[in-house]
């Protein structure tokens, strides 16, 4: 059975800096995008935001999540060669899965252009919420066995901590707009950080107990004696 290797604090650290850098690069795309589409956007009325604006938000919201991931992913997988090598599938299922997520999310778009600016922006904080979730968990199953499940569970952790930040700061009264533009660094380094926290514990359980429970290849339900008895029956049949 393949053995997971430990985390260090050097190879955190430096997942934890892709992880802000990915998001940061997708954040200044996104300004960028909007400062040379925001001749396009007339002011908002009261009958909710026009085509246009829901155009150039659409827009923001697909270049900055493409960017943000994408380049977190080829940053994580440079600085964690070890465990994440297979970089160039890793960033193709990661550039197929946002475009899906782009297509499959405007018609949540369209929807919201029948309210408010505020829908329409948290839409967008959703939308890049999934699309890094999804990202996280691509680079964690192609990283092999012995780190998938781990990567799953402390994935799913870092998310729900993500999303539980979000809702706080809109019950504290932050526009939705702000939230996503802070989303993009602020996911991955929440991410990064429940990750690598998770991962370090997880070292030292095992270390302490000696089991890799976390790794597939562990057998904790008797699977392997049922499909040894399953074996035994078809060699008695034959």
């Amino acid at each position: 059975m393949d053995q997971k290797r430990p985390l260090t604090f050097t190879t955190f650290m430096l997942r934890l800096f892709s992880g802000i850098v990915g998001g940061a690069a997708g954040t200044l795309a996104l300004f960028i995008v909007y400062f040379l589409m925001s001749s396009l956007v007339p002011p908002s009325d009261a009958e909710g935001p026009s085509s246009l604006t829901m155009f150039v938000v659409i827009i923001m919201t697909f270049v900055g999540t493409l960017i943000a991931n994408t380049v977190t992913g080829v940053m994580v997988t440079f600085m964690d060669n070890v465990k994440y090598s297979r970089r160039k599938t890793t960033i193709v299922h990661i550039f197929l899965f946002n475009l899906i997520l782009f297509f499959v999310t405007i018609p949540l778009y369209l929807i919201g252009s029948a309210s408010t600016l505020n829908i329409v922006n948290g839409v967008a904080a959703v939308h890049f919420l999934l699309s890094a979730f999804i990202t996280a968990l691509i680079m964690e199953v192609l990283a092999g066995a012995e780190y998938s499940l781990l990567g799953i569970y402390s994935t799913a952790l870092g998310m729900f901590v993500s999303i539980a930040i979000a809702l706080a700061m809109m019950a504290g009264g932050v526009r939705p707009i702000s939230i996503m533009f802070a989303a993009m660094p602020g996911v991955w380094f929440i991410l990064e950080i429940v990750s690598g926290f998770t991962e370090l514990v997880y070292d030292n359980y095992v270390k302490l107990y000696g089991t890799d429970f976390l790794n597939i290849q562990t057998d904790l339900g008797g699977d392997k004696e049922i499909e040894k008895e399953e074996e035994s029956e078809e060699d008695e049949e034959k």
